[in-house]
């Protein structure tokens, strides 16, 4: 089984451990959405549970995770036919959580080193940065801590993240918090006024790797407010989290851009007689013209856990080389559509590869519905 890893990074108190909690509390049984989650120990089971009891329930905030803990979490991602209830495991997904402290703290070169450079972090297929909610909000209005926030914490994660050519998903946590002065387009008009932010978006977009500006809140709206000393205070309502499984489902398709943008450089500079692409070209038919056989020679090029069967990668190339400003209007016109694919993907789950494939469909409306709600996170530099 496919097994895909994400390294999480973020300064102490961006909220990683509850992200995480909230994930799996919102994805621990199959939903609208489609999938489920299990997570590979019953000790980490018992973890996150007891972290979003406390979240939920206890006056103070869980503790995040300690300097020197590199905490591990293996998600296993599970679809239930509705018909016979049968259970089929589709694909993994790692995270591995740095400790907050390795962003922001002071440490030796060679600790650093060895945390940051290892293997584990070269093999990652994304990278998942956490931006505090709180911080930004202080940032959009001049505050010192929002200052600070930018200059130090946000400036270290982007030169961590920086040597990585996978795709970036910005997670802006305690979206509830930020929601209700800022829109998602004043504070990505403000990030890009950052030039080490800007510079990693407009590489990046250079190269084909995409970057991603998500909302999240792990608790949802009404359950805290912010006071004037920084802290949260809970209100006394139920959690309930928003768009946590959003990130999750957008790194599949963001892997396919990534790997057939470098395919597709690669052919090119093969070819000693350049090809000339003809003006509104569909991708699918750019990639016939490159490689004899089209798709099944692509599908054999890819990695061996990207090699996913054809009508299952078609659907992801489909959309993630539709143009951003394409997606808007492709996002509102195809939500039902999507819908009822997913719908049926469902009702043809048999084992691993269909449960697959239905996961994916899945991932696909997921990323279709962010894009319909926020088209400003699709980050781009002209």
């Amino acid at each position: 089984m496919n097994n895909y890893s994400i390294i999480m990074l973020g300064p102490s108190g961006s909220g990683k451990t509850v992200f995480l909690s909230s994930l799996y509390k919102k994805l621990s049984t199959q939903s609208e959405l489609g999938f489920f989650l299990q997570v590979d120990t019953g000790e980490k089971r018992k973890r996150l549970n007891n972290i979003y009891t406390q979240v939920a329930a206890d006056e103070k905030w869980p503790a995040g995770t300690r300097y020197s803990e590199v905490s591990e979490w293996t998600f296993t991602c599970r679809v239930q036919n509705p018909s016979d209830l049968s259970i089929y495991d589709a694909c993994c997904f790692t995270y591995l959580d740095y400790a907050g402290g390795r962003i922001n703290e002071e440490m030796d070169e060679e600790d650093e080193n060895s945390e940051f450079n290892d293997n584990k972090f070269k093999a990652a297929d994304a990278l998942l940065g956490l931006l505090d909610g709180q911080k930004l909000c202080a940032l959009m209005g001049k505050e010192k801590i929002g200052t600070v926030w930018a200059v130090n914490d946000l400036r270290n994660m982007i030169d961590v993240m920086q040597p990585s050519p996978k795709p970036v998903h910005f997670v802006i946590s305690k979206w509830d918090i930020v929601e209700q002065n800022y829109t998602l387009e004043q504070i990505r008009d403000r990030l890009l006024e950052i030039d080490e932010f800007k510079n990693l978006v407009k590489l990046r977009n250079q190269g084909g790797s995409p970057v991603r500006l998500i909302p999240v809140s792990a608790v949802g709206k009404g359950f805290a407010i912010a006071k004037p000393d920084g802290s949260m205070e809970k209100t006394g309502e139920f959690p309930k989290p928003f768009q946590v499984e959003v990130p999750l489902a957008c790194i599949l398709p963001d892997m396919i851009q990534v790997m057939m943008e470098e395919l597709i450089r690669k052919r090119k500079s093969e070819l000693e007689t350049p090809i000339e692409v003809k003006p509104n070209i569909g991708f699918l038919d750019l990639i016939g013209q490159l490689f004899a056989g089209g798709l099944k020679i692509v599908q054999e090029l890819l990695p061996r856990k990207y090699q996913f069967p054809g009508k299952t990668l078609e659907t992801l190339i489909e959309w993630a080389e539709t143009p951003a400003q394409q997606k808007i209007a492709f996002a509102a016109r195809r939500t039902e559509e999507l819908r009822r694919e997913q719908a049926e993907s469902l009702k043809k789950v048999a084992d691993e590869e269909t449960a697959l494939a239905h996961a994916i469909n899945c991932f696909v409306s997921i990323q279709n519905q962010l894009v319909y709600r926020f088209p400003a996170s699709e980050l781009k530099v002209i």
